[in-house]
């Protein structure tokens, strides 16, 4: 099976395992590849340095029009769209960039160039990807921002402390605080107790309100983990078959020819080729998409990317229909089925699914910056859905989510051997592998588990030391920035190095 480069908006947006890559080679020179302090004599290279020149002379508007010629037919829309965004932006705001470095990692001809701005300084990786069947144009692309390398330097590879590991979050908390108007909060559990919980910044920038352990943030693409368990749960309670087809289950869905073709197995795992709705008719009409069954239509509507179990891409589409076979199987709406069967037994208190007409107690209000390079911190109201859905715009707190981690290891929400099967035959992504709605790594030879979830107005991270029960949860109401995700993930690394033999 082969990997699709193609994240649509919300792929890159409600995590796309894709940009967590691409960020985290972009981030730090431990994990980068070949590095080179001139920009590549090669085709890559020289778009990547023709980009630059453009960013420091051309307007908005030129800039999108020169960029147009170098982009491939086949780059997807929303992500050609994204990216003359964040060129004009850069264009506008910058002050002009400086060639840093660059890099080759990733997928076969994938080039990373840091640059940095004149205003103020922010880092960011040009992501250039080419496209083998049309020379000189590029088949992804991304402007991924970079935090400041030094944001980790007095940090060990390995054999941290617990105290230590406190102390080091602590302080990068600090300096994000400090440098980027970080806000959000981290939590650092060993498996029995959390011994690090704190938080940095507003919860709501128009009344100064701060943001504390009690705050409730979005949480993006993390709620595929919930949709997860519940298909695993009707699994186990024999109502479904990992490999029941979709018609089987969802004879409503207009599509039945291609619903004949889709098992629950391929919709976990991202395999069964269906498109997004993430579309401009999706945005027009966000208030007529509440429940599952309101989707069923515009995602039947969309080109299919490949046939089912042929190829692999991150898609928010296939998690709505799961959750609409919750639905099906079990006979309750899919926010009540999560509420009774995995939040509650869990513990999770503090955890749901707003809309905007709701007023949910100690919800952060999200903030983004229009791109890479802008100053201006904007409120997201107008770029969420109307309310979450099963593939994500949920709720949480750092509490409730090392609850979750609790409850799915210790086999209060599914059997261990139903985890394992979960987490069988895992798909390379990025820097690791994709299971059934969850991510997997390995670091210092124990798997990191959990997922993320990005989109403007919010950042959100769960990563569980598999082998040890130790977990880290950071919630942020700012994105979409790799940030907070690469700062759990740095510290997961620390928590997996712990008992380990030099």
């Amino acid at each position: 099976m082969k990997l699709t480069t193609r994240p649509t908006l919300f792929a890159s947006t409600l995590l796309a395992p894709l940009l967590a890559f691409t960020a985290t080679i972009a981030s730090t020179s431990a994990s980068a590849g070949e590095i080179s302090t001139t920009m590549p004599e090669t085709p890559t290279g020289e778009i990547g340095a023709t980009l630059i020149e453009h960013i420091n002379s051309d307007s908005p508007d030129s800039i999108r029009a020169w960029a147009q010629g170098v982009l491939s037919e086949s780059l997807d829309p929303e992500m050609r769209s994204t990216f003359l965004q964040q060129l004009a932006v850069a264009a506008r705001d910058s002050g002009g960039v400086d060639f840093v470095d660059a890099r080759t990692q990733g997928p076969p001809g994938m080039l990373v160039v840091t640059i940095k701005g004149r205003h103020t300084g922010q880092l960011a990786a040009l992501v250039l990807l080419p496209d083998p069947d049309q020379p000189g144009k590029l088949a992804m692309v991304d402007m991924v921002p970079i935090d400041d390398p030094a944001l980790y330097d007095a940090w060990p590879e390995t054999g941290a402390s617990q105290a230590e590991i406190a102390h080091l979050a602590g302080a990068a908390l600090d300096q994000l605080a400090r440098t980027t108007d970080f806000s959000g909060c981290l939590s650092i559990s060993n498996g029995a107790t959390t011994f690090f919980d704190e938080c940095r910044g507003l919860a709501d920038r128009t009344f100064g309100v701060k943001a504390d352990n009690a705050t409730k943030f979005h949480i993006g693409s993390m709620n595929k983990m919930f949709t997860s368990v519940a298909i695993a749960q009707l699994v186990e309670a024999g109502k479904l078959q990992w490999e029941t087809s979709l018609a089987e289950v969802m004879p409503e869905y207009p599509d039945q020819a291609t619903a004949s073709k889709i098992t629950v197995w391929q919709l976990l795992r991202h395999t069964a080729g269906l498109g997004d709705f993430f579309v401009p008719e999706f945005f027009q009409n966000r208030e007529n998409f509440v429940n599952p069954a309101d989707y069923l239509d515009l995602i039947a509507r969309q080109p299919v990317v490949f046939e089912p179990g042929a190829d692999w891409s991150y898609s928010n589409a296939g998690y709505v229909l799961l959750g609409r076979i919750v639905e099906n199987v079990s006979g309750e709406s899919y926010f009540d089925y999560i509420q009774r069967h995995v939040f509650a037994p869990a513990g999770m208190t503090a955890s749901g699914f707003d809309s905007q007409e709701d007023i949910t107690e100690k919800l952060a209000t999200g903030y983004f910056k229009e791109g890479t390079f802008a100053t201006a911190w904007k409120a997201n109201w107008m770029t969420l859905p109307f309310k979450g859905s099963p593939a994500g715009g949920g709720y949480s707190t750092n509490e409730d989510l090392l609850k979750f981690a609790s409850a799915l290891q210790g086999g209060k929400l599914v059997r261990p051997a139903t985890l394992d099967k979960m987490f069988d035959d895992s798909i390379p992504v990025g820097p690791g592998k994709y299971a059934a709605g969850f991510g997997d790594r390995l670091s210092n030879g124990r798997h990191i588990r959990g997922h993320a979830g990005g989109a403007p107005g919010m950042s959100a991270n769960l990563a569980m030391v598999w082998e040890t029960g130790a977990a880290v949860a950071v919630t942020s109401n700012q994105g979409d920035t790799p940030t907070a995700m690469l700062l759990s993930e740095r510290i997961a690394d620390l928590l997996a190095s712990q008992g380990q033999k030099p």
